[in-house]
């Protein structure tokens, strides 16, 4: 009886290590190029434009999103201003290890970000298409100065 759980546990640590050894290629090999995309697609979104986001956006995310709610989004964040700076972001050792599982590659990554009027938490989640970046999921909360 013990000797199946014990294949059943080394089964599942051995799945266990390999994602995270996935995962953590997948930070090595995008890390520099997302930050760059992150810092690129940021000056351009924040110039508080909905088609300005929606550009960045995935084809998914476009069509789950309606222009009534771009708009909403776009007025909630404008008050932060322009971009200007951002730490090192935070990658998501969870997201890429169960992007394995879908359809595209997700990297997600957290970080704060300095814009004209204020801080705020940003945390994005890419998907990577042929080595490029779109944006799947993208949120900032502003935070207290």
């Amino acid at each position: 009886m013990l000797r199946p759980l014990h294949a059943f546990v080394g089964l599942c640590l051995l799945v266990f290590a390999a994602l995270y050894f996935y995962a953590s290629e997948q930070d090595e090999k995008h890390s520099a190029a997302a930050r760059l995309y992150l810092e690129d697609a940021l000056t351009d979104i924040s110039s508080w434009q909905p088609e300005a986001l929606r550009s960045h956006l995935t084809p998914a995310a476009q069509a789950a999103v309606s222009n009534e709610q771009l708009y909403q989004v776009v007025d909630e964040y404008k008050a932060l201003g322009r971009f200007k700076s951002m730490d090192t972001p935070q990658f998501s050792t969870l997201t890429a290890a169960l992007s394995v599982f879908g359809e595209e590659q997700r990297l997600s990554y957290s970080f704060p970000a300095r814009f004209d009027n204020g801080e705020a938490s940003v945390t994005a989640t890419l998907a990577v298409n042929d080595g490029s970046f779109s944006l799947y999921n993208f949120s900032i909360r502003r935070t207290a100065n």
